[in-house]
């Protein structure tokens, strides 16, 4: 007994020894982060360490200033979310080094003043400790948490008896919004796909698909906003996190005439590049289509976001009307792009496909997903990143929406 418990306590100071190592090298692995996140105004998280082994493992965050948080526990993957205050982010690539039960580390801005940090766990945990500290060796306070291993059943019943957490992405617009302003004026709705914990994908020198959407997106408003009788919102204009619902909600309650979901995704094809252009349908058209729509239906689950299945509003006849009209516009935009890039960008074989995509499901609003390009592929990553292959296929892309919107205009079907 004494031998196993002079091993336990070897081991315990082995792993503090590693946490203490940790500690000592954050700066390094930070410090390019922590000045902007400090400048911001925020409350900052400007650090992070993770040790331990497959029993037992501590998370500890700093702060420069004492956060507002709250935890609970997610299943199908474990995970333990954290919600804060909205708060900027310094940990750089610190924050990469994963240790102990921790599978994954995500973390961004959920929108409405809030912010999130999502710890994917190797299995079933319990929080043995989450405690806000005096950061004893500089200014600002550490976020310690502790966890440790548990029985599936335990963890099972810890998640079902919480208390359930309020909303952390908030609607997209206030429900009292009034149809658009100027109904003379063709309304998009811009949607730049993923933000803030939601990264969406990565390519293979690191681009990540949330900052080359809102690129994009950006660029493609500046466009559309100079083209007479075509005005413009977008989803979100910076690195928030936007629910799925929330983004087809923002162009219902905006009555908007055109929906564009602006995306980037990775596929398991890496020679696959090319731009594709996807409208909805209950069934898939091909395995690719089905495996993006897979991707960008999880979206909200990556976020820690519950999706509720009674949002879609019932499907009387009068909806599944509308929405054949609806789907039709769709398909006649969606023709009026690919005729606008062909020649001039890269399209994918057979360019327009589609699949149960949820962002898409407005039975009221026409509504197209574009995939720019794929970020699984390395001549795609490059031409993303390039501002002006951007304003390029942009200004095609305005010179579709100015066609269709002078046909709906005109009453034509």
């Amino acid at each position: 007994m004494r031998m196993n418990t002079w091993r336990g306590r070897r081991t315990i100071a082995a792993d503090m020894l590693r946490l203490v190592i940790a500690i000592l090298l954050l700066g390094a692995s930070t410090a390019g982060g922590v000045g902007s996140a400090v400048a911001s105004g925020l409350p900052a998280a400007i650090g992070v360490v993770i040790a331990g082994d497959d029993a037992q493992t501590r998370i500890v965050l700093d702060f420069d200033r004492k956060p507002q948080f709250r935890t609970h526990l997610l299943s199908a993957p474990s995970r333990l979310v954290i919600d804060l205050e909205q708060i900027a982010f310094g940990f750089g690539e610190g924050a990469k080094a994963l240790n102990g039960m921790v599978a994954d580390f995500r973390y961004g801005n959920m929108g409405a003043g809030q912010s999130r940090i999502i710890v994917t766990t190797k299995g079933p945990f319990e929080v043995q400790r989450a405690e806000l500290r005096d950061n004893e060796l500089a200014q600002g306070v550490k976020l310690i948490i502790d966890l440790g291993a548990a029985d599936p059943k335990d963890f099972a019943a810890a998640v079902a008896g919480q208390d359930k957490p309020g909303a952390m992405s908030g609607p997209a617009v206030d429900a009292a919004v009034a149809p658009k302003a100027d109904p003379s004026r063709f309304l998009v709705v811009i949607d730049p796909g993923h933000g803030g914990i939601d990264t969406g994908a990565s390519g293979r020198h690191g681009t990540l698909e949330k900052d080359v959407t809102l690129a994009f997106a950006s660029e493609f408003r500046r466009q559309l906003d100079a083209r007479a009788g075509v005005t413009t919102l977008m989803t979100r204009e910076a690195d928030n996190f936007v629910s799925l619902d929330d983004r087809m909600r923002f162009a219902r309650e905006h009555a908007a005439d055109l929906f564009i979901s602006i995306h980037a995704d990775s596929i398991k094809l890496p020679g696959i590049r090319g731009a594709t252009f996807y409208t909805v349908s209950e069934e898939a058209s091909d395995d690719m289509a089905q495996q993006v729509a897979a991707q960008e239906n999880h979206a909200d689950a990556i976020a820690g976001v519950t999706i509720d299945a009674a949002s879609e509003p019932v499907a009387d006849i009068l909806i599944d009307l509308a929405r054949r009209e609806t789907l039709g516009f769709s398909v006649r935009f969606t023709r009026m792009a690919i005729d606008e890039l062909k020649g001039m960008a890269r399209l994918i074989n057979n360019p327009h496909r589609h699949a149960g995509f949820r962002v898409l499901r407005a039975h009221d609003v026409p509504s197209v997903l574009v995939e720019l390009g794929y970020l699984s592929n390395v001549e795609d990553e490059k031409l993303l990143q390039q501002p002006k292959w951007r304003a390029q296929i942009a200004a095609r892309l305005a010179d579709a929406v100015a066609r269709f919107a002078a046909i709906r205009g005109a009453g034509g079907q």
